[in-house]
């Protein structure tokens, strides 16, 4: 079971290197000038995230990543990392904290830029109470004023995240045709009234997305639910696990 000092070090983790992945990818322009200011950023998100103790809890490759030097990450780790819409799993672990009131319906995306102002590396963060704070003592003011939120709040999270990831495998698995639509229809058909229970929208039978059944969803539609409800299920399990966030179970 993860504490609150726990999650707000790995909801950090990920903002900076969102932070980071949006500086980076501007080397990919022609604006020489706008590339030598985003090395600044760069260097000084990185200084301030090693400033203020936080290099611990990163796992490996997040580490591999934060030894790069400013302009010099790839085409294909920038994608990578758009794809795994990190800041899903941030929106998640910040409602771990209280800091989220609510998510989006798992059709729609959260406001990434409203999130990144929550992190206490940035001067408009709520944990920066004054002028001059250095990184330690800005990283120390969300790590000991966060409390974890109550553990049936994160249950009920994980089990919506859980079936939406289910569905949007099993839909992948039916399209595939390795499982076939009858039988998912029965399995959904049986499950209804657990989803329905937990808030989950419906049409018939069959979860609702983008206002019709999830079974009529375009292949882009599917797979904009699919990796909103992979990130968001990660991080309701490593928070409630004790695995390192690249060893989370994901079956569905």
């Amino acid at each position: 079971m993860r504490t609150a000092a726990d999650i707000a070090a790995r909801a950090v983790c990920l903002g900076v290197l969102t932070f980071r992945a949006r500086f980076e990818s501007i080397r990919f322009g022609d604006d020489r000038r706008a590339e030598e200011q985003a090395a600044g950023m760069i260097t000084g998100v990185t200084n301030w995230f090693r400033g203020a103790g936080l290099s611990e809890a990163l796992i490996a490759p997040e580490q591999a990543l934060f030894d790069l030097p400013p302009n010099s990450w790839q085409r294909p780790i920038l994608q990578a990392l758009a794809e795994a819409m990190i800041e899903e799993s941030i929106a998640v672990l910040f409602a771990g904290l209280n800091l989220v009131a609510a998510l989006p319906a798992y059709d729609s995306r959260v406001d990434a830029d409203e999130l990144l102002r929550l992190l206490p590396f940035l001067s408009d963060s709520p944990f920066v109470t004054h002028h001059g704070m250095d990184p330690r003592e800005e990283w120390s003011a969300m790590a000991t004023s966060v409390s974890r939120a109550p553990d049936a709040d994160i249950t009920r999270g994980e089990k919506i995240a859980g079936l939406w990831w289910w569905r949007a495998v099993s839909e992948s698995l039916a399209r595939e045709g390795t499982l076939s639509r009858v039988r998912l229809s029965d399995v959904l058909r049986a499950g209804a009234p657990t989803g329905r229970a937990l808030g989950i929208p419906y049409a018939g039978d069959d979860f609702a997305a983008f206002g019709k059944p999830y079974a009529a969803l375009t292949a882009v539609e599917h797979k904009a639910v699919s990796v909103i409800a992979e990130a968001r299920v990660r991080a309701y399990r490593w928070m409630s696990g004790d695995v390192g966030w690249d060893e989370v179970p994901m079956d569905s």
